[in-house]
Order: C-alpha cells, then sequence, then structure tokens
C-alpha cells in the first residue's frame, strides 16, 4: 500500500516548449534527434500525455525522455515532476497571429461551380496537425478560370481573428518583387527586420518553428518562366522563391503550408509531386455551372440563347461573368445580341483570351467615354491606383487624361463604383484604398490607350527621381530610392528603350558591384536583367542593345544567378555570353567568361569539365599575353586539380604563381591556402590567409575576406572555439549582406564546427544538416560531400543509430571526380558502420578511403591506416 500514498506524477511539457524555443529548435529537428515522428512529439509539447495520468513504466516513454533530457540539457527530475494539487506555474502563451493581408485578392462577386474545391482546401488549411498531408497545394489553369477566386473564399473562410498560425496573403501581380515578399513575411512570421542576404534563412526558420502557418501565394506565373532558351516553361526564376517552395514540398517546415495559384505547372516541385505537393487543376465549368453563372449577373433570356453563349464560352469561368454582367447592365439580360460576337472564334495559341477579348470590345464600346478611359488607364498599372492618383490623372494634359480630363473626385468615386459593380474593378485594399481589375481586363484595356503607358503612369506617379541621373555622385542605397529608379527602368523598357534602361541598370544603381555586392539586392538585379527578354529572340529588347551592353549582361545575369544559389541557370548564361563575344573576337572578355564558367562548374562539382574550360581560358590568356587573367587562370587550374586529387599538378601550378612573383591576393591566395591547409601545412596557410584578408579589406574585397576568416576559423576551431567564432562573424556579416550561397554553405560548415568542438553535438548535428541541404538545393557537389562528411563524423559522436545506419548509402550519393570530399565521406562512413556492427561494409568503406588518401597525400591518412588495421 505504500504506492497508493506516493503523489501522482505529469510531464512537464512547459519546460519542454521554453528548451525548443531557447535552442531555435523546429519540432521536426527535435522529433528527429530523440527518434520519434513529429505527431508524437507534439502530444509531449502540448501536454496532451498528461491526460488520464503520467507514468513512466512503458521502457520506450523511459528511453525517449532520457534522449530528450540528454539533448535539451534539462534533468529527468525536471522533465517528470509532481502533479501538485496548486495549479501548475502558467504556461507560456503561444503568440496569435492577425491575419496579414498584404495583398487584397479580387472576389468574385458571384463564386459558382468551385464549391468541392473549395472545401478540401478548407480541411487541408484548417487542420494542419492532423495526419501527413502536402506542404504545398498549387490550383493551376487558364486565366480567367477562377484560381484567384478560390484563394479568396478561402482566406474570407478563415476570417480576421488572431490565429496560433499565421496567415499571410500576397499577391505577385501586384508585386513581383520576391526581395519585397521575403522583407514583408520576415517581418511577419519572425517578427524581425532582416538584411537582404538573411531572410530566407530566417523565413525558413520561423516557419519551421511548429505552428500552422499559412502563405497565400496568388499569380505565381508572373515569377515563372514561359519557356524559351534559358529557362524551362513553368520554371521559377527566382531560386530563393523556389528554394522556399522546394523546402515546404520536400521536407516541410513545421505544419506550414503554401497555397499557391498559377497558369503554369510548377516544374520544379516534381519530384514531391506524390507527397508535398498537389495540383489541383481548375478545369470548365459544366454547362450546368455555366448557366447558373450567367444568371447570378443578370443573364435573363430563352434556354436555346443561353444554351449558345454557353457552349460558346468554352466553360470559362471569367468569359461567362462579363458576358453575363454585359448583358445584365447593356442588353436588360438578353443574351441574344451577344450571339453575333462569335464567341467561339479563336485564336490558335489562346481560343479563351480571343473569346474574351471578344467580349471585352463589346463592352468598351458600350461603356461611356469616362468609364471606358478610366479603366484603360487604370490597367497601366498592375498594383493599381487610388483616388489621389486619379485626380492626378485628371489634372494631366486632355490627350493623356482623355474623358477624365477634369473630374471631380465625386465623379471618379460614381464611375469606380459602377465599374466594381460590373465586376471590372475591385478593391484592391490599402489605405487609402487602391482599385485594380483581374489581369484579363487589364491587358485588353491598356491597349485602347492612345498614348504610351508611361505618359499615364508619370501623370498619376510623378518620379521621385526629377531629372534622371544616370551616373550620380552616390548610388542609391534605401529601398524606396532604389524602387523609384526601378520604375524609371520599368517605363524606359515598356517605351521601347531599351539603351537607356540598361544605363540606368549599370550607371545609375552600379550593376551587380553595387546592387549584388554591397546592398544584397541580388533578387532585383537579376529581375531587372530578365526584363531585357532573350538575346536570341529578334523581338525582345535585349536585340537592340550594343554588344558590350549585352555581354555585359549575360555576365550579370550569371554572377546573379551564381550567388542566388541557381548555378544550372548561370552556367548556360556564361555559355551564351561565352558563344557571342567568341563571335565578336572579343579574347579579353572570352578569357574572363570561360574562367568564370569554370569556377561556376566546380562550384557544381563537374570538375573535369571545370578543368577544360580553366585549361582553355589559361591557353588563351597566355597566347594573348594577358598577365593577371594568365595569374588567375593559374590558380583556378591548379585548385581544380587539387580537388581532383592531382596533387602534382596542383603543387606545380601554386610553384609557377610563387616563380612568377604573383602577391596571390584574393582567390588566388585563397585557393592556394585551402591547398595548403588540405595537405596539413597549417602554419604557411595561415600566414599567407592573414596577409590576404588584410589586403581584401584595405581593398573593400568583403566577399573574399570573409572566405579568409573561415578559412583562418577552420585553423583554429580544435585549440580556440572563441577565436574561430570571432572569424565566423566576420564571415557571417557578409553573407548577410549579400545572400552569397557558396558563403552562406562554408559559414553552416564553421558553424558546425565550432559547436563540435565545444561538445555541442545537436547544435552541430543541425547545422551540418543546414549547410548539406543548402548545397542540395543549390547544386552545390563541392560543398555537399564536406558537408555529409562533417554530418557523419557528428553523428559517430552522438551515437545517432539513425545516422550510421543511413551512413550505408553516403558514398553512392557523391561526386566520383571530387577525391578528397570522397575520401573523408569513405573514412566516416566507414567508422560509422563498424560502430553499429555493419563490419564489412565499413572496413570495405575504410579500405576505400585508405587508398584514396593515400593517393592524395590526406593528412588523415595514417588515421584511416589505424582503423583498417583494427578490423
Amino acid at each position: 500500500m505504500r504506492g497508493a500514498n506516493r503523489m501522482a506524477q505529469r510531464f512537464n511539457h512547459e519546460a519542454l516548449l521554453r528548451a525548443r524555443l531557447e535552442l531555435e529548435l523546429t519540432q521536426e529537428e527535435l522529433a528527429a534527434s530523440v527518434g520519434v515522428d513529429v505527431r508524437t512529439y507534439r502530444r509531449y509539447e502540448s501536454g496532451e500525455v498528461n491526460e488520464g495520468g503520467f507514468s513512466v513504466r512503458q521502457p520506450a516513454r523511459r528511453k525517449l525522455l532520457e534522449k530528450l533530457s540528454a539533448e535539451l540539457g534539462i534533468a529527468a527530475a525536471d522533465l517528470v515532476i509532481d502533479a501538485a494539487p496548486e495549479p501548475p506555474a502558467p504556461a507560456p502563451v503561444p503568440k496569435l497571429f492577425p491575419p496579414e493581408h498584404v495583398h487584397t485578392l479580387q472576389r468574385a462577386p458571384h463564386f459558382v461551380g468551385r464549391e468541392e474545391i473549395l472545401d478540401a482546401l478548407w480541411a487541408w488549411a484548417s487542420e494542419p496537425a492532423k495526419g501527413p498531408a502536402p506542404g504545398v497545394v498549387a490550383l493551376v489553369g487558364v486565366g480567367g478560370a477562377g484560381k484567384t477566386a478560390i484563394a479568396e473564399r478561402l482566406v474570407t473562410r478563415m476570417g480576421d481573428a488572431p490565429r496560433h498560425g499565421g496567415l499571410f496573403v500576397w499577391s505577385f501581380y501586384d508585386d513581383e518583387r520576391t526581395e519585397a515578399f521575403l522583407a514583408h513575411a520576415v517581418r511577419y512570421f519572425a517578427g524581425a527586420e532582416a538584411q537582404a542576404g538573411e531572410r530566407l534563412e530566417k523565413l525558413l526558420l520561423a516557419l519551421g518553428s511548429g505552428p500552422p502557418h499559412l502563405l497565400v501565394l496568388d499569380g505565381l506565373e508572373t515569377v515563372q518562366a514561359a519557356g524559351g532558351a534559358s529557362r524551362a516553361h513553368g520554371e521559377l526564376e527566382d531560386p530563393l522563391l523556389r528554394r522556399l517552395l522546394v523546402a515546404l514540398a520536400a521536407r516541410g517546415l513545421g505544419a506550414a503550408r503554401a497555397l499557391v495559384t498559377s497558369r503554369f505547372l510548377l516544374g520544379d516541385l516534381a519530384p514531391w509531386a506524390d507527397a508535398g505537393v498537389r495540383t489541383v487543376k481548375l478545369g470548365p465549368l459544366s454547362s450546368t455551372e455555366a448557366a447558373r453563372l450567367l444568371r447570378s449577373w443578370g443573364a435573363d433570356s430563352d434556354g436555346e440563347a443561353l444554351a449558345r453563349v454557353v457552349r460558346a464560352s468554352g466553360g470559362h469561368a471569367l468569359s461567362l461573368a462579363v458576358a453575363g454582367s454585359y448583358a445584365g447592365a447593356f442588353l436588360g439580360g438578353d443574351l441574344r445580341p451577344l450571339d453575333p460576337l462569335d464567341l467561339a472564334e479563336a485564336a490558335r495559341d489562346d481560343p479563351l483570351a480571343r473569346r474574351l477579348a471578344r467580349v471585352l470590345s463589346a463592352y468598351a464600346a458600350a461603356l461611356p467615354d469616362a468609364e471606358r478611359d478610366l479603366l484603360a488607364r487604370l490597367s497601366v498599372l498592375s498594383a493599381g491606383a487610388d483616388e489621389d492618383a486619379l485626380l492626378a490623372l485628371a489634372t494631366a494634359s486632355p490627350r493623356v487624361a482623355g474623358a477624365l480630363a477634369g473630374a471631380s473626385a465625386e465623379g471618379l468615386r460614381r464611375a469606380l463604383a459602377r465599374l466594381e459593380r460590373l465586376g471590372l474593378v475591385f478593391r484592391a485594399g490599402g489605405e487609402p484604398p487602391r482599385w485594380s481589375s483581374h489581369p484579363f481586363v487589364r491587358d485588353h484595356f491598356r491597349g485602347l490607350l492612345p498614348v504610351s503607358p508611361s505618359a499615364v503612369q508619370a501623370a498619376m506617379s510623378p518620379p521621385s527621381e526629377g531629372t534622371l541621373i544616370f551616373a550620380p555622385r552616390q548610388k542609391p542605397q534605401d529601398r524606396g530610392r532604389l524602387d523609384a529608379v526601378e520604375e524609371v527602368f520599368r517605363t524606359l523598357i515598356a517605351a521601347g528603350q531599351p539603351t537607356e534602361a540598361y544605363r540606368v541598370y549599370s550607371q545609375t544603381l552600379g550593376g551587380f558591384s553595387h546592387l549584388g555586392l554591397v546592398l544584397g539586392e541580388m533578387s532585383r538585379g537579376a529581375r531587372m536583367l530578365r526584363m531585357f527578354g532573350e538575346t536570341t529572340e529578334p523581338g525582345s529588347p535585349s536585340a537592340s542593345l550594343a554588344l558590350s551592353y549585352r555581354l555585359a549582361m549575360l555576365y550579370e545575369r550569371g554572377l546573379y544567378a551564381g550567388a542566388l544559389g541557381d548555378l544550372a541557370f548561370a552556367r548556360r548564361s556564361y555559355e551564351e555570353h561565352n558563344t557571342q563575344v567568341e563571335r565578336a573576337s572579343e579574347i579579353s572578355h572570352l578569357v574572363t567568361g570561360l574562367r568564370t564558367l569554370a569556377y561556376t562548374e566546380r562550384l557544381a562539382g563537374a570538375l573535369t569539365a571545370a578543368r577544360a574550360h580553366a585549361s582553355q581560358s589559361l591557353a588563351m590568356a597566355e597566347s594573348a599575353g594577358l598577365g593577371t587573367h594568365v595569374a588567375r587562370g593559374i590558380a583556378l587550374g591548379a585548385s581544380i586539380a587539387h580537388d581532383l586529387g592531382d596533387i602534382d599538378a596542383a603543387r606545380a601550378g601554386f610553384s609557377r604563381l610563387a616563380a612568377m612573383g604573383d602577391a596571390r591576393v584574393a582567390r588566388r591566395g585563397l585557393w592556394e591556402a585551402e591547398h595548403l591547409f588540405a595537405l596539413g601545412q597549417r602554419e604557411e596557410a595561415v600566414q599567407m590567409t592573414e596577409a590576404n584578408v588584410a589586403a581584401c579589406e584595405r581593398l573593400g574585397w568583403a566577399g573574399h575576406a570573409a572566405q579568409g576568416h573561415v578559412l583562418l576559423g577552420f585553423a583554429v576551431v580544435d585549440e580556440d572555439p572563441a577565436e574561430a567564432s570571432r572569424r565566423l562573424s566576420a564571415a557571417r556579416a557578409w553573407v548577410a549582406v549579400s545572400g552569397e550561397v557558396e558563403m552562406a554553405a562554408r559559414v553552416h560548415e564553421l558553424t558546425a564546427r565550432i559547436a563540435l568542438a565545444r561538445g555541442a553535438l545537436f547544435e552541430a548535428a543541425r547545422e551540418a544538416l543546414a549547410g548539406e541541404q543548402l548545397a542540395e538545393a543549390c547544386g552545390l557537389g563541392l560543398f555537399r560531400a564536406r558537408l555529409l562528411a562533417l554530418g557523419l563524423e557528428i553523428a559517430l559522436a552522438r551515437g545517432d543509430e539513425k545516422m550510421t545506419v543511413w551512413a550505408k548509402d553516403a558514398p553512392g550519393r557523391l561526386l566520383v571526380e571530387d577525391a578528397w570530399g570522397r575520401a573523408d565521406v569513405l573514412h566516416w562512413a566507414g567508422l560509422c558502420l563498424s560502430r553499429v556492427g555493419v563490419a564489412e561494409i565499413g572496413k570495405r568503406y575504410l579500405e576505400e578511403a585508405l587508398v584514396l588518401r593515400e593517393r592524395i597525400g590526406h593528412p588523415g591518412c595514417e588515421a584511416t591506416r589505424e582503423e583498417v588495421c583494427r578490423r
């Protein structure tokens, strides 16, 4: 009976939640670390396990508590406590998120025929914790099929009350700037500002923290490729947005989910089509639904006329809405006069657009002049316009203002109200409210303008830049001024003045050297260059650019893509650049282009191709007597030889640089230092790198200096983790500004090394995995091997059975050419497998590692030999 007096116990879920948040861990990360699924873990963190009493009699529960105690540094006695009669200390109050409607989605006044889809989305969005579900749902269909209307109904149904998970609504129709989306999303979900280069990482961390966040991203096709020489149809053009959606689809981010709408299939997410992504294709409305929609808008005709219009529309929701609205407003509901419009007539490439255009043409003819001209001018701005902008337009010249000339505020309000009732415009939110219209409607009525769109834009929103100065003394820094200059740039492109637009980009904004390297505005720079279109298309804006501008544009496209982690597009950009340079016989440009392509191939792990391009570049530089290019080519070639395990060639290359008297600054010195570090010649490497960092900082080469700090951090991490952390901070500052993925991968690696040296094994594992995932997402083959090897080393130190068993497949995921990465992965995989009793495969991996390490002169060769002898 002694047990009857024992006080009941409960699991201290409040302590578990506090510890996880303090360590900035996601629920998924901690669950994986202790070997349980996320749903089981959530029962502990929520306190659900205390329902009906909590007992530790089960062996599985005791083992889980031991793992939680070890991972979080919490005593077991603090995890299982007495259930005292007094009320427990209040649990941390979860943060509530008021919905954030950055943009207002267009509401369909009459919603017909998509009820089943809406109900399925409601179940998916409102109960995210109940079982596995796709992290991304894509509504895909032609323009006007009702994608935005469905998303808007879902958002409205979710209400405006604060939620445990955030609701974030963004329309790329209104603002296609990825950097603006990320900045706003980080403020909302993480509650903090972030520099350009760290926004995505902070957003991923915030979304992965556990709450059931929902992102609604409308109009994704505006940032997808339409298909061309450089990108596949539907490919996301911004690598940061691609990485966000891939993370949601591939591995999940807490309970966060995203609903996206697009005219194009999301090809980037195709690998996860059976699990992490669900695509809902919107087909045409049925004949019954189409008839209901027509009648909802006021159409009231005999059955035969109604059936003819339904058949001619093809079930296209927007066409039916416009036809019904037109009949209700101007024909007394009679659909018969619509027959002569021949709604079935269709252009071969886009029949739905042609049908709709015929109805809109009739609408334009029937509208009063003031309303037609108002709609045409409103269509110039994709984000719409507020009343003040429209009043400013009314004071413009009669040709620009049209029938709006001299209109009063009251007159404008009446015209807007009538257009809203007809379904041609909608309130786009904001304060004061803006007015906008469906993209199809905008495209049609914009064509009715008798003046250029830039003239209307100038009248509605006079440029804040005043007289454009192509090369100002000080380049713009703040976001507002950058936005204003970009708007000038867009206006020039729209007005058919690409040369002037390129001068704005390169001189006013400073091109990649200022936008990218100083401000970290990689997405902005890449987007601006995309507006010049394909260089292979005669009708694109780039076709009329001077050759020197075209070459610079292609080269900088590659620089932005490489920095953002889109190595495939970077390689295509450099290849096109080199093809055009070769035709123009621009030797120095071709030398640079080939070398940069080689550098990018090396990052991707395509070492043989990298070596070939570097050799060609060097031979051309030597033939032309381009001394500086010769030194750079020798250094890159030696570095690639080192990666391939051709140590004699690497030594010969770096010795040749020394004999030439080259200063070996910037990358040339960094590559040689990496070679020396790898061979164990630490003192010489440190001395060289310290001098290099000082020179780079003096010259303002922050990126090179950051890489030097990482190397110096690796040099001291085992003996002096504090000094390594200081070096890490200096490197992180550059990554925060630039977002450069190569440096981000290096920072993850050093962070993991520091944590390993301090014995913070969970933090070390998390950083190594984050780095490997980054390298995999961006195609950084060279870094993926290094981070995989580091992850295996940490797994061995932790005794993580799950990770060590996974080591069996690790060598198969590597590039054969990467001698150093392969040698290290084989070594650590062999040790991991030997630890868990997979002795035969473990020994084979160690023997393979020994052969490789002996060939390349790896300083860890003796350690591998000893392990082989033990087996």
